[in-house]
C-alpha cells in the first residue's frame, strides 16, 4: 500500500473517486491559484474579485480541513458532493447555505461544525508550509511514499496519479 500526500487547489484542481491507497489531502491556497480561479471564472481582472476569489478558496478549504476532523473519507465525499454543486453555480455563489446542504448529506450537524474551525484554520496554515517545505511551487503536486522511497511530482492531476499508481501496482 502507498501513502500519497496530494496537495491541490480546491476547485481548480478535479478530484476523481478515490483509490483504495492511503490518500491524505492538503488544499493549499495562494495568491496565484485565486488568480488563476479569477481568470477560470471569467471575473473581471481587478482587486475586489481577486479578494472574492482568495475568500472562496479559503472558504472551501476550511470547510473540508474541517468535515476530516469526522473523518478522511468524509472529508473526500465532501469535495466530491462540492464539485457536483459547483457544477451547477459559480465558485463566489458558495454560501453557507450550500456548505448547509452538502454537511446535511453527510449528516454532520452544523453546530459541532463550527466549533472544529480554528483548528482548520491552523491547520489550513500548516498544509501551506509543508507545500513551501517539500519546494512544491504549483498545484496538484503530490509525495507518493512507500516502504523504500518518496516520489516527489508536481502539476500531476488526480486522475493522471491514479494511473500511474496503477501502474505501478501492476508492475510490483
Amino acid at each position: 500500500m502507498l501513502e500519497i500526500h496530494y496537495y491541490f487547489t480546491p476547485i481548480l484542481d478535479h478530484l476523481e473517486r478515490f483509490d483504495q491507497n492511503d490518500w491524505h489531502l492538503h488544499p493549499i491556497v495562494t495568491l496565484p491559484a485565486a488568480k488563476e480561479l479569477r481568470d477560470v471564472e471569467d471575473l473581471p481582472k481587478n482587486v475586489a474579485s481577486l479578494n472574492a476569489c482568495h475568500d472562496r478558496l479559503q472558504k472551501i478549504s476550511l470547510d473540508y480541513l474541517t468535515v476530516t476532523l469526522y473523518g478522511r473519507k468524509q472529508g473526500r465525499l465532501f469535495l466530491l458532493l462540492l464539485q457536483d454543486c459547483l457544477s451547477e453555480i459559480t465558485v463566489l455563489e458558495y454560501t453557507d447555505q450550500i456548505r448547509q446542504k452538502i454537511l446535511k448529506k453527510l449528516n454532520i450537524a452544523t453546530s459541532d461544525f463550527m466549533e472544529y474551525r480554528q483548528f482548520a484554520k491552523r491547520h489550513l496554515s500548516l498544509d501551506l508550509k509543508d507545500f513551501r517545505k517539500n519546494d512544491f511551487h504549483a498545484s496538484p503536486s503530490s509525495l507518493v511514499i512507500t516502504d523504500k522511497e518518496c516520489l516527489h511530482m508536481e502539476k500531476c492531476s488526480h486522475l493522471a496519479l491514479q494511473d500511474y499508481l496503477n501502474q505501478i501496482e501492476k508492475t510490483a
